[in-house]
């Protein structure tokens, strides 16, 4: 019976000059979180977001340089970073997080031990 329907719409779609158009895969939108830095702190926009595609935007909202780091945590190798922003700078990380736990900090000396770190839960959905 469905397949009915559907050669029946489609026909009907042809006859009145119209296309039938096939279901496109859903793309899932990136999660987005915004990490604002001055002296000496980092602070999340959200505490969680979802794994996949993401987009983090870097603030520096400090009167010094700050940078961007996260990395997943168990992880050695594999480190995203935002390059060092001048006062007022803002800058985007385009990325794909895995679920987990993950680190964020400035990476400039002595930031870090200052303050300038906070952590990030990636969920599943």
């Amino acid at each position: 019976m469905r397949h009915r329907v559907a050669l029946a719409a489609a026909f009907l779609a042809l006859a009145s000059g119209g296309v039938a158009l096939a279901a496109r895969p859903r793309v899932a939108a990136p999660s987005r979180l915004l990490v604002s830095g001055d002296e000496y702190s980092l602070v999340l926009s959200r505490g969680t977001v979802r794994r996949g595609p993401a987009l983090i935007q870097f603030l520096n909202r400090g009167e010094d340089p700050h940078d961007l780091r996260l990395r997943r945590i168990g992880e050695v190798a594999h480190t995203v970073s935002v390059p060092e922003l001048r006062p007022g700078g803002l800058a985007e990380l385009d990325t794909r997080l895995r679920t987990g736990r993950y680190r964020l900090w400035c990476s400039l000396p002595g930031h870090r031990e200052r303050g300038m770190r906070a952590l990030l839960r990636v969920r599943r959905r």
